[in-house]
């Protein structure tokens, strides 16, 4: 079974829905080995390299709402990431561009195992929403990679050039020509089976085997919603 994965390095829900996705596969017996695949999704491919504003003010300006509420929100995202065992810290994270990320994670997909490739995805997660490291900065890329496996010197020269932006283009199209697209993040499975946004576990778990066993639901789609699109997150 093979697993498309469209999601961005600064969806608080990508995050916790990739760690939910994980639980759930390593909890059901499957007779065959799950292949995932990482697509990327930039929420917004035009955010500044140097953030320019903090977590608390792009929810503010994104959402309409003022500082308590945005708070507010921010803190419900923090407690669901805390129930499945990732400790966020939204007010310290840097509001940036994503490319470079998304290039890293196609740099890596060429010469990576699938399990330390998973490892370098949660690496630039963990990076952002725990950590609160700068994911628009090349010498935080290169020490992720490095603890992959990758070589520092070769990742900081991939960087310099415009390597693999073509691809990470070449997916945003695609998700963005799907009719039912909402949000990120977007699994697709190999027979057509379609969730966008994040569930409660035992959900996740029902519904995933639901569309591997039940070949009657392949082909649908679910959508919650808890969620980051392009006009913002919506939850």
């Amino acid at each position: 079974m093979k697993i498309l994965i469209w999601s961005d390095f600064q969806c608080p829900f990508c995050y916790m829905g990739e760690k939910m996705l994980e639980n759930v596969l390593n909890s059901i017996e499957l007779s065959e080995p799950v292949e995932i695949e990482y697509k990327s999704y930039q929420l917004d491919p035009s955010a500044p390299r140097v953030p320019v504003e903090s977590m608390t003010e792009h929810f503010m300006s994104g959402h309409d709402m003022d500082v308590a509420a945005a708070e507010a929100r921010m803190e419900k995202i923090t407690r669901m990431a805390s129930s499945v065992g990732l400790k966020y810290n939204l007010p310290g994270v840097k509001v940036c561009n994503t490319m470079d990320a998304h290039r890293l994670m196609k740099f890596g997909a060429e010469r990576l195992s699938p399990g330390k490739l998973k490892k370098l995805n949660f690496s630039l997660f963990k990076a952002n929403f725990e950590d609160n490291l700068l994911l628009s900065d090349p010498n935080v890329l290169a020490e992720i990679a490095v603890t992959v496996g990758l070589e520092r010197d070769e990742v900081l020269r991939m960087l310099q050039t415009d390597a693999y932006v073509k691809a990470v283009r070449r997916d945003q199209d695609e998700i963005d020509a799907r009719a039912d697209f909402e949000f990120v993040p977007y699994m697709l499975l190999d027979n057509g089976s379609v969730l966008q946004g994040v569930m409660k576990e035992p959900e996740l778990s029902e519904w995933l085997k639901d569309a591997i066993f039940n070949k009657e639901s392949g082909g649908s789609v679910t959508t919650t919603r808890e969620g980051c699109g392009p006009d913002g997150c919506t939850f």
